[in-house]
């Protein structure tokens, strides 16, 4: 899923179920001794809530005001390269 998809996603939930929403994304990788795992190096951390998901990977819920503030900064740094 593209950035824009998932600020596009989070920001639907946000707005049917309030700032208070956690979406949940698939991130790779297995579930080993933590229970956490960050959407991407420097994003903001989820909890894991389900192993091997979808054959691969794993469901990890994130804040959706969290996901929706970090992609927005990082597209912002890389429109202005």
């Amino acid at each position: 899923m593209r950035p824009e998809e998932m600020i596009k996603h989070c920001e639907q939930q946000i707005e049917i179920f309030g700032r208070d929403v956690e979406c949940v994304f698939k991130v790779p990788g297995k579930w080993g001794k933590k229970d956490t795992r960050r959407l991407c190096p420097g994003g903001p951390v989820g909890e894991i809530v389900l192993d091997n998901f979808d054959g691969r990977g794993m469901a990890v819920m994130f804040k959706a005001t969290e996901v929706v503030s970090f992609l927005r900064g990082k597209l912002d740094t890389s429109s202005q390269i």
